[in-house]
C-alpha cells in the first residue's frame, strides 16, 4: 500500500500540472507521512542526492555551451561545417549534423544546442531554400548527440548515480555519438535520393576558402581535443574538465573580439537557471528514489522482468521499450535518475557492462527530447523556426527511426561502446 502512495501521488500530482520537482518532492512527502518515517529523510535525501563532487561539472559544461552561443563560436562552426559538406548531396542538411557533433565536444546539452546553434541553422537552411520543417526537424535531431559525445552532462549524471568512472563513460560516448550522426546522415541521403526532401546543394569554393574558414573555426575545433585529451592524459579530472571548458571559450571568445560583456552575464543567468532546474530535479527524485528503494521497488521490478525472461538480448528488448516510452512523458535527467537504481541490479545480473549500459540509457532517454508531449529540443526549434510543433513532429519520423536504429546497433554491440575505454584500461 505504501508503494501505490508513493507512486500513486506522483501521477496524481503531474497529473494536476505539478513541476517535476515538486511532484517528485511531494510524493516523497506523502509517502513518508504515511508510511511513519520523519519529513526530514526527504530533506536528508536531497541533500546527499547533490554532495557528489562529479555533478559540479554540470553548470560548468552549461556555462560553457551558453558562452559559445554568446561569443560567436557557433556561427564560426557552422560556417566551417558548411564550407566542408555543404557541397555534399543533402547540403545543409549533412551541415547541420556535422556543426551539431562538433558543438556537443564542448557543451554537452542537447537544449544548448538546439537553442544557440539551432538558431543558427534555420536560419541558413531557411534563406538557401530548404523547406522549414526539414530545417526544424533535423536541427532538433542532431541536438540529440550533444548527450553523447563527450563532455556530457547527462553521463555526469549516470556516473554519480551508478558510481562508475565518468572517464571512462565519456570515452564510451564517442563512438555511439558518431554513430548516431552517421544514421542521421542516412537518413537525409534516403530522403533526398527518394524525392521526398529537395535539397539545394552548394558548389565546393576550393582549398583557399575551406582553409579560410578552417583557421577562422581553428581554436574552436580543438576545444573538444583539449577537453577530452586533458582527460585521457591524467592532466585533469572530467570535472576539472569543466572549468578548463569555460576558460578555453572564454580566452577563444575574447580573443577573436565575439564575446562581450552582456554575453557573459547573460550567459551566467542562463546558466543558474539551467542548473537550478537540473540539480533540483536531481535532488528532489534522490528523496523519491529514497522511497522506492524502502519499498523494494526496483528488486520487484527486476525480479518481474527476470520472470518474463533471463535472455539477455531479450531483457535489453524489454529495458529499451520502456525507456523510450518513459522519455515521452518526462525529462531525460529525471527519468535518469528513476531508472539508473532499478537498472543496475538488473544489469548485474544479465553480466550487462555498467558503462554499455549507461550510454544506452541516455541514449534512448535523449530520444524524448525530440518527440511531443514534453520534447525540450522539439519545443525550442518550433519557437526558433515559427513551425508548429505537429508539423516538425511529423517531419521528425525519420529521423526518430534512425537514431532507433542507432540505439539497437548501440545496444547489441556493446564492443562499440567499450573499445576506446578497454583501449584506455578499462576492465569492466
Amino acid at each position: 500500500m505504501s508503494t501505490l502512495m508513493l507512486i500513486g501521488s506522483f501521477a496524481v500530482f503531474l497529473a494536476l500540472g505539478t513541476p517535476v520537482a515538486l511532484a517528485f518532492l511531494a510524493a516523497s512527502v506523502v509517502f513518508l507521512l504515511y508510511a511513519g518515517f520523519p519529513v526530514s529523510v526527504a530533506a536528508q535525501a536531497m541533500i546527499g542526492g547533490v554532495s557528489n563532487t562529479t555533478l559540479l561539472a554540470v553548470p560548468l559544461y552549461i556555462l560553457a555551451g551558453e558562452l559559445m552561443n554568446n561569443g560567436g563560436i557557433t556561427r564560426r562552426l557552422f560556417d566551417f561545417a558548411e564550407t566542408a559538406m555543404g557541397h555534399v548531396r543533402g547540403g545543409l542538411g549533412h551541415v547541420n549534423v556535422l556543426a551539431s557533433i562538433i558543438f556537443s565536444g564542448i557543451s554537452g546539452s542537447s537544449s544548448a544546442d538546439a537553442a544557440g546553434l539551432g538558431r543558427v541553422e534555420i536560419e541558413a537552411m531557411r534563406k538557401a531554400g530548404y523547406r522549414p520543417e526539414f530545417a526544424a526537424a533535423i536541427t532538433a535531431a542532431s541536438s540529440t548527440i550533444g548527450p553523447i559525445i563527450p563532455p556530457s552532462i547527462h553521463l555526469v549524471l549516470y556516473a554519480a548515480i551508478a558510481e562508475v568512472g565518468v572517464d571512462y563513460l565519456f570515452l564510451a560516448g564517442v563512438l555511439p555519438g558518431l554513430i548516431m550522426g552517421l544514421s542521421l546522415m542516412i537518413a537525409i541521403y534516403f530522403l533526398v535520393e527518394t524525392g521526398r526532401e529537395k535539397c539545394p546543394t552548394g558548389h565546393w569554393r576550393g582549398m583557399a576558402h575551406f582553409g579560410r574558414a578552417l583557421w577562422r573555426a581553428i581554436l574552436p575545433i580543438t576545444a573538444p581535443l583539449v577537453i577530452v585529451g586533458g582527460i585521457l592524459s591524467g592532466v585533469f579530472t572530467p570535472t576539472e574538465a569543466g572549468v578548463v571548458a569555460v576558460l578555453y571559450v572564454c580566452a577563444v571568445g575574447l580573443a577573436l573580439g565575439d564575446l562581450r560583456f552582456d554575453g557573459i552575464r547573460e550567459a551566467l543567468s542562463r546558466t543558474i537557471r539551467s542548473s537550478a532546474v537540473v540539480l533540483l530535479i536531481l535532488a528532489a527524485a534522490q528523496a523519491f528514489a529514497w522511497g522506492l528503494t524502502i519499498e523494494k521497488v526496483p528488486e520487484a521490478i527486476a525480479g518481474g522482468l527476470l520472470s518474463i525472461s533471463d535472455n539477455q538480448s531479450v531483457a535489453l528488448a524489454i529495458i529499451l521499450v520502456l525507456l523510450i516510452v518513459l522519455g515521452l512523458f518526462e525529462s531525460a535527467s529525471a527519468n535518469l535518475v528513476i531508472v539508473t537504481p532499478i537498472l543496475m541490479p538488473i544489469a548485474a545480473t544479465l553480466g550487462i557492462d555498467p558503462v554499455h549500459l549507461g550510454v544506452v540509457v541516455v541514449l534512448a532517454l535523449t530520444i524524448g527530447v525530440i518527440t511531443p508531449p514534453v520534447g525540450m529540443s522539439l519545443f525550442i526549434v518550433a519557437d526558433i523556426s515559427q513551425v508548429s510543433v505537429n508539423r516538425i513532429s511529423r517531419a521528425m519520423l525519420p529521423y526518430v527511426a534512425a537514431l532507433i536504429g542507432a540505439l539497437i546497433i548501440i545496444t547489441y554491440m556493446p564492443d562499440v561502446v567499450l573499445f576506446l575505454p578497454r583501449l584506455f584500461g578499462y576492465g569492466g
